[in-house]
């Protein structure tokens, strides 16, 4: 499913909504394991799994990205704090619910900066895409290429 942008206030908030075919658990273990977000968000992760615990992620480019976990609630919801140089102070929310046989994710991403905020919807969009792939356990490589249609569709909505 599609991004969709709130704006709130002084922030923008990018929203994805998916449903997955896993359990609850699985998902947690994916976006809190740091050999699987090196498959999905293709970055390297330092994670200090609780409260006031520090994350890193460093992409190949040279990116980064600190912050700090404001929420662990395994497994059902996830908050952390997002500091990169590009896009400034911002933060990331993972909401798991069951439903079904599978699992309701919900991912916000809140801005107070100047970030370009189509190219976030396909990051996450494309991401979120390759999650499902690594819980199918049918990871093969990155597609890069569908990372800029997605820009593209993205910008020419939001521009």
């Amino acid at each position: 499913m599609d991004g969709k942008i709130l704006q709130m206030d002084e922030c923008r908030i990018v929203s994805f909504q998916r449903y997955l075919k896993h359990p609850v658990e699985k998902v947690w273990r994916a976006i809190t394991s740091p050999e699987q977000i090196a498959k999905w968000l293709t970055a390297q992760a330092e994670l200090d799994l609780h409260v006031d615990g520090k994350l890193a992620f460093r992409w190949e480019n040279g990116d980064l990205v600190h912050g700090n976990f404001t929420k662990v609630d395994p497994p059902y919801g996830l908050e952390y704090t997002w500091l990169e140089q590009t896009s400034g102070h911002s933060i990331v929310r993972w909401s798991l619910k069951e439903e079904g046989d599978g699992c309701l994710l919900h991912l916000t991403h809140t801005f107070y900066g100047p970030a370009i905020v189509p190219d976030f919807l396909a990051g996450w969009h494309v991401h979120l895409d390759v999650l499902d792939i690594v819980l199918l356990e049918q990871f093969r490589q990155f597609p890069w290429e569908r990372m800029k249609e997605i820009r593209e569709k993205y910008a020419s909505h939001f521009g």
